[in-house]
Parts: C-alpha cells; sequence; structure tokens
C-alpha cells in the first residue's frame, strides 16, 4: 500500500514537471513567434505591411491640394477616400494619417513641418505634394530637402511624391520633381497624366482652376492608389539609401526648432524674445493677416531681417519662410511684430544647417 502511494506520487509529480516543461517550451515558442512578427513589421516596406495586412502610419506633406483644398467635405477628400480604400482592401484595422500640410506654402514649409513633427509616430509611408506655391528658383533644393529630410528623419518610410494637376503641363518645377524621384527611386502619382486623360476638361475637375473639385479628388485618390497597389503587387521593398542629387541641400541636413510657446520668452503684447546661439539657414513660423504683415527681426541686438508681407485675402493663414541663407547668432534674437494680433499667430523659428 505504501509503495503504491509512493509510486502515485512520484507518477504525479512527473507528469507535473513534464507539464511545467512544455508550458515553457509553448510560452518561448509564442515569445518567439511575437519577437519574429515584430521583427517582421520593422524589416517589412509599407506595401509589404499592406500585403501582410499590418497596421501603417502616412504622413502626408503638401500644400492646399494636400490639404484637401477644393473638396466639398472631408470624405470627398482624397486623402480621406485614400485611407478607406486602403483599410477596406487589405484587411487593416487601424491606418494613422497625419496631414501636416499647409494651404499657400511652399516646399520649404514641408520640410520644416517634417523635421520639426514631435508624435513619436515611426511614419511607414509619407506622400509629398509640392510645386503649385514654388518658385522655380531653388525648389529642386528645397523639394530635395524634403526627401531628405524624411529620408533621415524616417528611415524605414516609403515616399510617394505626387505631380500636382494644377500645373497643367510638364513645367520645370514637374521636371525637377521628376528628376529627383528618379535619382531615390520614388514613384510618381502624375495627376497631370491622370485629369488630361480623364475626358474631361479642367474646369469640370476644378471650381476654381487650381484645387481639385470632388470629382478632382476622386482621380488624385484613384492616382495614388494605383501607384500603392502597383508597389504592394510587386512586393517593393524599402528606398535605398543613396546620395544627394544637389550638394547645396546638404545645407539642410541639421536642424533646430525654437517654439514660440517653449522656447521663446514674449516680454510683451508684440515682443519676443530667445537667448541662444544658433547659425544657418533662418526661417521663421508665423500667420498672415489680412493686409500688411511686418516682423522685425534683431540678432544680437541689431537689426538683421524685416519680413514685410502685403496678404490681399479675407482670412488669416499660417506661413513657414526663410528669412535668411546665412544668420548666425551669438547670444539672443528678437522678434517684433506690427500688432498683437500678428504676434499671437508667432509659432516658432528654425536654423539648418550642413
Amino acid at each position: 500500500m505504501y509503495c503504491r502511494n509512493e509510486r502515485s506520487k512520484l507518477i504525479m509529480k512527473v507528469i507535473g514537471v513534464a507539464l511545467m516543461a512544455l508550458v515553457l517550451v509553448l510560452f518561448e515558442e509564442i515569445k518567439a513567434e511575437h519577437s519574429m512578427s515584430k521583427q517582421t513589421e520593422i524589416d517589412d516596406s509599407f506595401y509589404q505591411k499592406l500585403e501582410e495586412g499590418i497596421d501603417v502610419n502616412i504622413l502626408i506633406v503638401g500644400d492646399s491640394i494636400g490639404e484637401g483644398a477644393g473638396a466639398s467635405s472631408n470624405s470627398s477628400f482624397w486623402v480621406s477616400l485614400l485611407q478607406t480604400y486602403l483599410q477596406d482592401t487589405y484587411s487593416i484595422s487601424n491606418i494613422n494619417v497625419t496631414n501636416v500640410s499647409m494651404g499657400g506654402n511652399a516646399s520649404y514649409a514641408g520640410y520644416v513641418r517634417t523635421m520639426s513633427l514631435n508624435d513619436n509616430v515611426q511614419y511607414d509611408l509619407a506622400v509629398i505634394c509640392y510645386g503649385q506655391n514654388d518658385d522655380i528658383e531653388d525648389f529642386s533644393t528645397y523639394y530635395e530637402s524634403v526627401v531628405r529630410g524624411i529620408r533621415r528623419k524616417y528611415p524605414n518610410s516609403s515616399i510617394i511624391s505626387i505631380l500636382e494637376s494644377s500645373q497643367r503641363e510638364y513645367t520645370g518645377k514637374m521636371i525637377d520633381i521628376q528628376h529627383i524621384c528618379n535619382h531615390y527611386g520614388i514613384p510618381v502619382a502624375d495627376t497631370i497624366a491622370a485629369f488630361n486623360n480623364s475626358g474631361k476638361v479642367y474646369e469640370d475637375l476644378s471650381n476654381d482652376g487650381v484645387h481639385p473639385n470632388d470629382e478632382g479628388q476622386k482621380i488624385y485618390f484613384e492616382t495614388v492608389k494605383k501607384v500603392i497597389d502597383d508597389n504592394v503587387e510587386a512586393s517593393s521593398g524599402k528606398m535605398k539609401e543613396v546620395s544627394a542629387l544637389n550638394r547645396s541641400v546638404y545645407k539642410f541636413d541639421n536642424f533646430a526648432w525654437y517654439g514660440a510657446d517653449s522656447d521663446f520668452a514674449r516680454v510683451d503684447d508684440v515682443t519676443f524674445v530667445l537667448n541662444t546661439s544658433a547659425s544657418g539657414i533662418m526661417g521663421i513660423d508665423y500667420t498672415y493677416e489680412s493686409g500688411n504683415n511686418n516682423a522685425d527681426i534683431y540678432v544680437d541686438g541689431k537689426l538683421f531681417k524685416s519680413p514685410t508681407v502685403t496678404f490681399d485675402y479675407d482670412f488669416s493663414q499660417r506661413h513657414i519662410l526663410v528669412v535668411s541663407d546665412e544668420c548666425s547668432v551669438e547670444n539672443e534674437i528678437k522678434v517684433v511684430f506690427a500688432s498683437k494680433q500678428q504676434a499671437d499667430g508667432f509659432k516658432g523659428m528654425c536654423f539648418s544647417w550642413k
């Protein structure tokens, strides 16, 4: 009887040890699968993640067309149409879209908005939408700075560049974009060709001659969608690292942002002061009010620049622009606006350098 009880206890002990070992093995297998899944998410490109149904983050960097101007509602905006399509087609539960586009702005604003973005999100795709508001002078440098800024900040991100329909034809700026995209291996969403081949006149696709209306928004959506679908089908991998096309773009490799609320001290209704040392390309981010807009910028106690803009619209609009291609600050920057209203729209300043 005693031996039988001891044998039963021994058998139960062996079974317990075996079960414990089995649980540990299963745990390690689950952990390994989870680790492999996480590694897959890290290693995969945006297009491969779509193919596998993995959640993705998308960044839109552009002007008013990137912002959705011309759409009658948010649901008819090409970005919204694209987000819904990707969720439904690729059975993805969450597609996070961040849009830093700013109407009326040129591509330099896209560089600043990208570099100053601080949301701790690693983007899988960035869509660049510029050209309408840019001057041809230095356009290729500013546009390439957006591309390199995205590549540097989000090294795993894919990029799609849009050729804006509002150009109507392949202007020098559109040729510059194509040249840059060929160099970096970036697919192009050509809405110029899409509009021209739509069978409709431009006036049917835009209510103001620039921004796509709801029918035009559909064409933007279809054009970007095709680029994405084609790359998913090809299981396109991540972008490869390449050197700069334009050597002057190296001046944008480093970036520092000084926020109006976080870094500057507001000493009165119209004056902001920052104690710092900095050098390089100086930029400013502030809001244009209707009429004349003036900001006196002092560097180390001396008047450095007075950017003045006449804004001939009955609304306010945020703008980011280059103040100077070369500025050196030893101790202090002071910005004095013409009115409290203009000062209230001050967002900050930035420097970039090689």
